[in-house]
């Protein structure tokens, strides 16, 4: 009796279309004029030079991903914009720190490949770089049939940065007194949908959905163009856990205290704590509520900073007491 003979396809892995996928990469990319990198993607690894303006460098280094946004994305059928997601959650960690991002790298996981959407993916992920001046050097597609199931996949991201080392900001320059500064975010970014997702099941407008889809707003430019003219004392990327959870961060020595009257919710959160039936409390502690970065500088260079960057709002000041956080 004659054994049937397997092969990679029949068990659902199709190295053709994989490598058709490659192409697609390689034709999306081929006319962007890489920054930092050597060479073009598609190799074993990427190469990265150090900008010619750094004299002692040191490296940061920041992974994350687009979490169970990705859910609203596959409800909508649009995955065009979860790659600026994916670049934006890891490249506002980076400058949080006052790094540069320098480089990015994607994984993405699924049962199947299906080369439109992930040239959807690429596609957000290449704006995302554009929009963080850092270069796309490389990737994984891995197709992994009885893993992922069904339209179920995962979106990781990799990010390097670069800075002098005598200028990593760590929060030890903070001191009593200090004012507290917010850039407003876009929307809810990309935390706390894992509650939207409960709240909304399926029921919401394809209208609505579209805004939860808004892209998370990416703060390199404009915290490095900050940098370059004023000293910060600390920063804090507002992602999961809220104001309490990231600020605590930033130096356990000093309260952190935070004004919430000081700006107005936008309306996209009202909507959901609404239909939600959440208390202030709860969305204070998993969304952002409006404000997607923070900085914590002297009162001279919080006004210098205002005067550079319109869109930044006094929200806060820091005390010298026994809790890390607390709203004022």
């Amino acid at each position: 009796m004659t054994k049937n003979k397997n092969n990679y396809k029949d068990s659902g892995v199709n190295i053709e279309e994989g490598q058709k996928f490659i192409d697609d990469i390689k034709d999306l990319t081929s006319n962007i004029s890489p920054k930092y990198s050597l060479g073009h993607i598609g190799g074993f690894s990427g190469y990265v030079e150090i900008p010619n303006d750094i004299s002692n460098p040191v490296y940061a280094l920041a992974c994350d991903g687009v979490g169970t946004k990705m859910r609203i994305a596959i409800q909508s059928d649009d995955l065009s914009t979860i790659g600026i997601d994916l670049v934006a959650m890891c490249v506002n960690d980076l400058i949080v720190s006052g790094a540069k991002p320098i480089a990015f790298l994607d994984y993405y996981g699924c049962d199947k490949l299906d080369r439109e959407k992930g040239q959807q993916i690429l596609k957000g992920i290449l704006e995302g770089c554009a929009q963080a001046d850092c270069d796309l050097v490389g990737g994984e597609t891995a197709e992994m049939p009885d893993h992922y199931k069904g339209d179920n996949f995962d979106l990781v991201g990799f990010s390097m940065g670069i800075n002098e080392r005598d200028k990593i900001i760590d929060g030890s320059k903070i001191k009593e007194g200090n004012l507290i500064l917010g850039l407003p975010s876009s929307g809810f970014h990309s935390n706390g949908y894992s509650l939207i997702n409960k709240i909304q099941s399926g029921a919401t407008s394809a209208e609505f959905l579209k805004k939860l889809l808004t892209p998370t707003r990416i703060y390199v430019k404009e915290v490095l163009a900050l940098l370059g003219e004023i000293e910060i004392n600390g920063m804090a990327h507002i992602t999961g856990g809220g104001f309490e959870e990231n600020l605590s961060r930033i130096n356990a020595n000093f309260t952190m205290n935070i004004d919430k009257t000081k700006w107005n919710m936008p309306e996209i959160f009202n909507e959901i704590q609404s239909m939600g039936n959440i208390h202030d409390d709860e969305m204070f502690k998993v969304f952002n509520c409006g404000i997607g970065f923070v900085l914590i500088l002297s009162k001279e260079n919080a006004r210098k900073a205002k005067e550079i960057n319109g869109s930044l709002i006094e929200i806060g000041f820091v005390t010298k007491e026994s809790c890390k956080f607390k709203f004022v």
